[in-house]
């Protein structure tokens, strides 16, 4: 390779030339001839360090970015160019951080704790993701990340990383909605999202809480006065716009508090006012008369009715009660401002501070630095 490699003196004599600069070019030509040829002697890839590290402090962060994809997928890249690149401002950094099998797993841990959403957006598309990183992440800041986490099919999150992944989509309905195509996650972890599901996406949800082993996550709450839930059934069945005082009855029953049993009661799929029904016990004749008394749009559309009905008998008083526990913890919340971007070079940036800011060169700690620092 050193009989490719243009050198030094010529790089200098061309690099100076009056008018015109083409160091860009020249390094990433040197870089291509570096990848091409299939095997380097040591002395090949100690030249090639050499020649691209002073260029590299030359040339602008568009050329020193490309650089950084050229390299990502390179395993005999130059350990010092890499640790150069991982210094430099985010958009050069991300592609090393997203697809380099070199850096260091305390580099990665480092930037995903204190890195801003270019970078941890890049760890999270990583292919060799650990569970560790998934936990770092799963707690990010920044929407951004979350969304990178949930599109890489390597990111499998346990259960505590899951449950912070969907806390965070009910505020932001383009990461529930990524969070709720994702397959293989756990879907009894999603209950809380059960209202943003589709109807195919809750019959999942529900099948996978009745197949629980346990129910460490959404336990049922215990029913209290279930004998006046009876009784505010046959009330505002004898009364026209009596239907308040079924939500009424139901959210003392299972001990929600009044402004939850209205929202639960008054979602517009009918869904929550029926698994707050089953879960007090009422039986799926009552239930059918409860919508027809307290959900009169619901009750005007046929098909609609009997598919609610048909959800009620399908579904356990335990899974309903799991559910509407599960709902009731939610908060009705405003999304999240969401404002991906993608730049010409193809790293995802976010709009606003973390993509207009420059940021200083980094400096990495050590492995055993960061143990102490991660967060659960």
């Amino acid at each position: 390779m050193s009989d490719e490699l243009l050198p030094v003196e010529t790089l200098d004599r061309l690099s100076r030339q009056e008018g015109v600069d083409v160091r860009p070019i020249l390094v990433r030509v040197l870089t291509d001839l570096f990848i091409q040829k299939p095997h380097h002697a040591p002395e090949e890839v100690a030249r090639y360090e050499e020649l691209a590290l002073q260029l590299i402090e030359t040339v602008d962060a568009h050329t020193r970015a490309i650089v950084a994809r050229k390299l990502a997928d390179e395993p005999r890249a130059p350990r010092r160019l890499i640790d150069r690149l991982l210094q430099d401002e985010p958009a050069v950094a991300a592609p090393i951080l997203a697809r380099c099998a070199e850096v260091p797993r305390h580099v990665l841990l480092t930037v995903a704790l204190d890195g801003g959403a270019i970078e941890a957006s890049a760890i999270a598309l990583r292919s060799d993701i650990d569970s560790d990183i998934i936990r770092i992440l799963s707690h990010h800041p920044d929407d951004l990340v979350l969304e990178s986490l949930v599109a890489n099919p390597a990111a499998k999150p346990g259960e505590a990383s899951l449950a912070a992944l969907v806390a965070r989509a009910l505020a932001a309905p383009p990461l529930a909605s990524a969070v709720l195509r994702r397959e293989d996650f756990d879907a009894a972890g999603l209950a809380p999202l059960y209202l943003l599901a589709s109807r195919e996406r809750r019959a999942e949800i529900r099948q996978a809480l009745e197949s629980r082993p346990t129910r460490p996550a959404f336990a049922a709450r215990p029913v209290r006065n279930a004998d006046a839930v009876d009784a505010a059934l046959v009330e505002a069945a004898t009364e026209t716009g009596r239907g308040h005082v079924i939500v009424e009855a139901l959210g003392e029953a299972l001990g929600l508090k009044p402004e939850q049993a209205a929202w639960l009661a008054s979602e517009p799929s009918g869904e929550a006012f029926v698994m707050m029904l089953r879960a007090a016990g009422v039986d799926s004749d009552s239930i059918a008369r409860a919508l027809l008394i307290a959900q009169p749009d619901i009750a005007g559309s046929v098909a609609r009715f009997f598919e609610l009905v048909e959800v009620a008998e399908s579904t356990s008083r335990a899974v309903a009660g799991d559910i509407v526990a599960a709902l009731a913890r939610t908060e009705t919340r405003a999304p999240a401002r969401h404002e991906p971007l993608l730049d010409p070079s193809g790293s995802p940036e976010r709009a606003g501070a973390a993509r207009a800011a420059p940021r200083a060169r980094r400096t990495f700690s050590r492995a055993g630095d960061v143990a102490t620092r991660q967060r659960g």
